[in-house]
């Protein structure tokens, strides 16, 4: 498959650890604002009432405009009006219980609608954005239903039962990756798997070691089969398994969140060129709350550590957020485009 635009070369040559003209920019956005911005108030409509065909679109023309060269979601903004619910995830599984539970999980008619709805957005997104699918790890769907206090009991007192369910996951994930392994179009997947706080990882390093990453491996192998970059996920401060990660075929970390330790410059140091590093960007304190000169003092600053040597792509820490100012995110996006040190 023919790749004839900057952003695919521009991402294809970061992940070569080659430096490409400029710093290849990531986003993941979710502000109305920004997409008023570039569309206009009025192509940004309740996203029950937009087609797929229309966000496809939309999206596609918005990271294109904002000069995005890859993403891993497009997220349609919230609709207009005070957002001040917050709507908390329940707890719907409790240790005693875990014996006997089977997910439900979606069967194949509806495994291919999901990887035919992707396939749809890499295609609109071309040429001017690569999209790399989001899959899901075997660890978050566990601990989520249950909340960390339960999670904690059965892995105390029902171990099997819980990598049972890991391996459940597992194989539902995995399924979808052979699904991307088998099209041309996906040449780069995102795995998500949250396991770490701002301090440091959520389960103890050697748990870790021996039950997740073994059951995860079996996620990612069909698509490093097919040589597919893989990017892992997680926010918080998960560098004890960065190593681990690498070790098992891991292309990229994502999204390297300052706030919670995970220094570039260290990150550069030690791992730059063994895995390329996706994010650095603060989205939680320093986009939605700096001004626009800190912005881009910031943003010079990672690229002059992150750019020696490729292996980097700039990008915010999460996501943008809702309430981040338009102008902090376009002299976040600018400094990118302009700036070759």
């Amino acid at each position: 498959m023919n790749e004839p635009t900057d952003a695919y070369r521009r991402v294809a040559l970061a992940f070569d650890h080659q430096e490409p003209d400029r710093v290849p920019l990531w986003g993941i956005i979710e502000n109305r604002p920004l997409y008023e911005h570039v569309l206009g108030p009025g192509h940004v409509g309740p996203a029950a009432q937009v087609s797929l065909d229309d966000k496809c679109r939309l999206h596609a023309q918005v990271y294109r405009s904002l000069g995005i060269d890859i993403t891993r979601a497009h997220l349609w903004p919230p609709d207009p009006g005070p957002q001040e619910r917050v709507n908390w995830r329940q707890h719907t599984l409790r240790a005693d219980q875990i014996e006997h539970f089977q997910p439900a999980l979606p069967d194949e008619a509806a495994r291919d609608e999901e990887v035919a709805v992707r396939r749809q957005i890499v295609r609109t997104d071309r040429p001017h954005t690569v999209f790399a699918p989001s899959l899901r790890g075997c660890l978050c769907p566990v601990f989520e239903q249950m909340g960390l206090e339960e999670f904690s009991y059965a892995c105390a007192d029902s171990p099997a039962q819980v990598e049972r369910l890991m391996h459940v996951y597992a194989g539902y994930y995995r399924s979808l990756a052979q699904r991307y392994a088998a099209c041309a179009e996906a040449r780069y997947v995102a795995v998500c798997d949250d396991l770490a706080f701002k301090g440091g990882l959520m389960f103890p390093p050697a748990w870790m070691r021996r039950v997740w990453l073994p059951i995860f491996r079996q996620i990612i192998e069909p698509l490093k089969a097919a040589g597919i970059k893989v990017i892992f996920h997680s926010d918080g401060n998960m560098e004890a398994l960065i190593e681990d990660l690498i070790g098992i075929g891991v292309d990229a970390i994502n999204p390297l969140e300052p706030l919670a330790g995970m220094d570039l410059a260290a990150l550069k140091r030690r791992y730059g060129r063994a895995v390329t590093l996706i994010g650095g960007v603060d989205c939680s304190q320093l986009l939605p709350f700096g001004t626009p000169g800190a912005i881009r003092d910031e943003v010079r600053r990672l690229l002059d550590i992150g750019a020696p040597g490729g292996g980097f792509i700039i990008g915010d820490s999460s996501q943008i957020l809702p309430m981040t100012p338009v102008e902090n995110v376009l002299a976040f996006y600018q400094t990118v485009h302009e700036y070759r040190g």
